[in-house]
Order: structure tokens, then C-alpha cells, then sequence
């Protein structure tokens, strides 16, 4: 085992990581305030893909076809908030719980309706090369997911910490009643939270899309269970820890399923990796005890 392959590696696990982190750091945004588990916000990443691509097709401009799923993505998150999570919240969470993810297998059906059972090619050319740099190769696809996740994450802690509605969206986490209580506008709050989480969900479901060269309908299903799995091991409503359990368990995969013969796939290293640290910290990496 080389430096540079095992560099090439840590590479390949960052920019696998940054994609899990995309749809992680939205389900630990709602649940930290919330406490819901919005299974369907892997929809809502599919969702984002699909829309890329159909604004890419007709514009053929990639930032703007970007930023549109995005904005359109975001959108969506909020009218789920309001028609399905909502009217929901006074009943246990359970119910929201089933609802979301029922919302989540609606997704997949009305994909395959629109669009057919098929993968649809997402080609873009102008992101095909690489780049080389001391032995090491990096495509062009993988720099702009890991540029493209690290300005969401600068992006995101500026307006959590340096903003007002950073402050209200935090104060609506510690205690959703006492901060209504002291006149916060705690729908407000909630509507953005499912508008940013939609938005950098559908920025991982966009350029997933455009690494693999294919959209297709129930790409949002195993996403779903991973996603569920970090904010676990993160430590419920832990953005720093769902992110950190994000590379975690990329540089996990990559390097178990590259450098010995574990008879697992991702999902399985994924899923065993859940339960060593469920047995070891129950409340996950930065989650309080």
C-alpha cells in the first residue's frame, strides 16, 4: 500500500463524505428542532437531481440549473412542512415518522412516472477532465463537490452564528415552546430550516447525478438509511457531528472495502459501523449523554 494510493483514497473518501454530509446536515437540522426523523428529505435530494437535470436540458447553463434546484428544492421542503409535518406535530412522532416515509416511496413513484423506470444520463462535459497534482488525481467533479460542500458548511455556520435568524434558529432548537414563549417567530424558523435543508440536499442530489452520469428514480432510497444512520452516530440534532461522522464513515467504507476483504458492501460497513458505535456511545460522537 502506496502513500499516494492511500492518499487517492482519502481523496476519493472526502468527496464520498461531503456527499453523505449534504443529506445528513438537513436531517439533523430538523430533528434538532423539530425532533422529527424526515426520512423523505431523500426524496427531496432525488428530487433536486431530477430537477437539475430537466433545467439543464432546456437552459443548458449548469451554475444556473444548479442554483434553480436548488431555490425549487427548497421550496418543495417548505410545503412539505406545511401540508405533511405541520398539521402532524400535536400527534406522537411516530406518526410523522410514517407519514414521511410514506412520502418518500410517493417521491420514488411520481419520479418513475414523470421520468420512466430508466436512468437518464446527466452528461456534462465541461466536468469530465482531472486534474493531477504530485502523483495524486482529482476530476473535476470531485473539486467542485468539495469546494462547492465546503462553501455550504461556511455559508451555513455564518448565518447560524453571525444572524439574527441563526440566533432564533438556535434558540428554537434549545426549546421550541420557550422560545415562542419569549416572541420568536418559530414557524418562521421552521420554514427556513426546510428550505436550507432542501436546498443542500438537492446540491448533493445534483452533482451525485453528474459524478455517476445517471438520475433515476429510487436513487434517494439508500441515501435515506445512511442519512438516518449519521445523524445517529453524529449524535441526534449534532451538526458538527453529523458532518464528522459523514467523513467518518466515507473513510470507513473506502478503506475497508479497498484495502481488506470484508466480505461487505458499503451499506453493510455502513450499517456495522452504526452498531459498533450505538454498543460503544449511545449518544453518538458529540450527542450529550
Amino acid at each position: 500500500m502506496t502513500l499516494n494510493l492511500l492518499l487517492q483514497q482519502l481523496i476519493n473518501a472526502m468527496e464520498l463524505g461531503s456527499i453523505y454530509a449534504m443529506i445528513a446536515v438537513g436531517l439533523a437540522l430538523v430533528y434538532g428542532v423539530l425532533r422529527i426523523l424526515h426520512v423523505a428529505q431523500a426524496g427531496v435530494y432525488a428530487a433536486g437531481a431530477f430537477i437539475g437535470l430537466f433545467l439543464y436540458q432546456e437552459i443548458g447553463s449548469f451554475p444556473v440549473s444548479l442554483v434553480g434546484a436548488m431555490l425549487l428544492a427548497g421550496a418543495l421542503g417548505m410545503l412539505i412542512e406545511r401540508f405533511v409535518y405541520r398539521p402532524m406535530l400535536p400527534r406522537p412522532r411516530i406518526v410523522a415518522l410514517i407519514a414521511s416515509v410514506g412520502l418518500l416511496i410517493c417521491f420514488s413513484d411520481i419520479f418513475r412516472i414523470i421520468a420512466g423506470p430508466n436512468q437518464l444520463a446527466f452528461e456534462l462535459p465541461s466536468l469530465r477532465g482531472s486534474y493531477e497534482f504530485a502523483g495524486l488525481v482529482i476530476s473535476r467533479i470531485d473539486a467542485v463537490i468539495l469546494i462547492g460542500t465546503a462553501g455550504i458548511f461556511v455559508l451555513l455556520w455564518v448565518l447560524l452564528q453571525k444572524t439574527r435568524l441563526g440566533f432564533e434558529i438556535r434558540a428554537a432548537a434549545q426549546d421550541l415552546e420557550a422560545a415562542a414563549v419569549m416572541g420568536i417567530d418559530v414557524r418562521r424558523c421552521v420554514r427556513w430550516i426546510f428550505f436550507i435543508s432542501s436546498a443542500i440536499a438537492a446540491f448533493g442530489g445534483v452533482m451525485v447525478g453528474v459524478l455517476y452520469n445517471a438520475v433515476y428514480p429510487d436513487m434517494g432510497d439508500m441515501i435515506a438509511y445512511k442519512g438516518l444512520a449519521l445523524i445517529v452516530i453524529g449524535g441526534f440534532g449534532s451538526l458538527l457531528g453529523t458532518v464528522l461522522a459523514s467523513f467518518l464513515l466515507a473513510a470507513a467504507e473506502t478503506v475497508l472495502t479497498t484495502y481488506t476483504a470484508v466480505p461487505l458492501s458499503r451499506e453493510g460497513v455502513a450499517m456495522l459501523f452504526l452498531v459498533l458505535l450505538v454498543l460503544i456511545r449511545p449518544q453518538g460522537l458529540l450527542g450529550r449523554a
